[in-house]
């Protein structure tokens, strides 16, 4: 007998059974079987993560996560556009069924929602200035006069709060709407992920303080559920194992991250998208939720 083809074998029915396990004891999960869709909310606004496309479709890292969810469950997806600080009221509100974004973990989220145990991002906030700026290190942004954007609802108001506590806070509903600020030189500093560092300093030309170090703080990325719902935070876990033991999470850091093929698939209008997108999708099992697979009906976007 093979004992080396038996042990993987044995470790996905255990996997099996857990997801199993997990969905009868979800009242998330049951309602999302009997509807046949999934809903999840995203702020559409941040790119490569989670934005809108030269088509006006959802794309991004974390959308596409959320079709390998709903391919995983056999339902729908309807994807609703909000923005980024009405995420937690809206899973509260049960307006969204679970959220599957770029949402790092904090304590005082924990206090109001349920976050996997596993993480699918690591990254950390940086202060984003513009090359001319004057500011030598971030530090130097604590100051009276000086002015700091940041999103509203993001974990970046908290840290703005516990690092540049004299400085003069602004708050933005998006991503845009901060970088615009910073660009029209109405704020000295915006505070985002590292992980928007490439694509904003591509687009207008910003770079991060990296004195006294360029993290200002480190963030873990993941999903969550409603707090009584142990049974999907379970799901998701073995759901987010899965993809990082199999490679399909790499592979989409590799392409949302690394790669700069998405720009021309999905910043410009075409009439089609390259092979490395199209292997991609096959690969992740997503083909029915893509509109650039010619089947993304199983999507909608609202």
């Amino acid at each position: 007998m093979n004992f080396k083809k038996l042990v993987p074998l044995a470790l996905g029915l255990l996997v099996t059974a857990g997801a199993a396990r997990a969905e009868d004891e979800s009242p998330t999960l049951a309602k999302i079987h009997g509807d046949k869709k999934i809903v999840i909310m995203n702020d559409l606004s941040a790119a490569p993560w989670q934005f809108r496309d030269a088509n006006g479709n959802a794309a991004g890292f974390s959308i596409d996560l959320d079709r390998m969810i709903a391919a995983r469950l056999d339902v729908d997806l309807e994807l609703r556009n909000v923005e980024w600080a009405g995420l937690i009221p809206g899973l509260l509100t049960r307006k969204s069924d679970i959220l599957a974004t770029s949402m790092t973990v904090t304590p005082k989220r924990a206090e109001q929602i349920l976050f996997t145990k596993e993480n699918w991002y690591s990254t950390g906030v940086v202060a984003i200035v513009r090359p001319d700026g004057q500011a030598a290190s971030w530090e130097d942004l604590n100051q009276p006069g000086k002015r700091i954007a940041v999103k509203a609802g993001t974990s970046a108001v908290d840290i703005a709060k516990q690092f540049f506590a004299n400085a003069e806070i602004q708050s933005y509903p998006n991503d845009t709407d901060t970088y615009q600020a910073l660009k029209t030189n109405r704020v000295d500093a915006a505070l985002n992920d590292l992980a928007v560092l490439g694509v904003v300093s591509r687009e207008y030309g910003f770079v991060s303080l990296k004195k006294p170090r360029e993290l200002i703080s480190s963030d873990e990325w993941a999903f969550a559920v409603r707090k009584d719902d142990a049974g999907a935070q379970k799901y998701l876990d073995t759901f987010l194992a899965e993809i990082k033991a199999n490679g399909k999470l790499e592979a989409l850091r590799a392409y949302w991250v690394d790669g700069d093929a998405w720009k021309k698939d999905f910043l410009e209008k075409n009439s089609g998208v390259s092979e490395e997108r199209k292997k991609l999708v096959e690969q992740t099992g997503i083909s029915a939720y893509v509109p650039e697979s010619g089947d993304g009906k199983r999507t909608t976007l609202e």
